[in-house]
């Protein structure tokens, strides 16, 4: 129902439900952002079920992520089955040879 009316969001009992991080996002977005989490909540919850969904939207909104269904429901299935995706720092140095400029010819190496 919050779906097709993201306005009753301020009024509803779900709101009491989700951690603070949700519940601040969603309170202080617009309708179309709220529109997309509510939705992409409701599409993972049910592969996943709605506390999965919940915990997903809450570490993307926490780590600074935008909640967008794919990732949200990519990491609620995880969470889902009990594995919680690793966080570590990852070195793309590798990737800089391709936008290393060669220094003889001034070409991309």
């Amino acid at each position: 129902m919050l779906v097709t009316k993201p306005g009753a969001w301020g009024h509803s009992q779900l709101r009491s439900l989700v951690p603070e991080p949700v519940r601040d996002w969603l309170d202080k977005a617009t309708a179309t952002q709220r529109r997309r989490l509510l939705n992409a909540v409701d599409a993972a919850s049910g592969s996943a079920g709605f506390d999965a969904a919940i915990t997903a939207a809450d570490m993307l909104i926490q780590r600074g992520d935008t909640p967008e269904i794919a990732a949200l429901g990519m990491l609620a299935r995880r969470l889902a089955d009990g594995t919680t995706p690793a966080v570590e720092n990852v070195d793309l140095s590798v990737y800089d040879i391709f936008t290393t400029v060669n220094t003889v010819t001034g070409e991309i190496a």
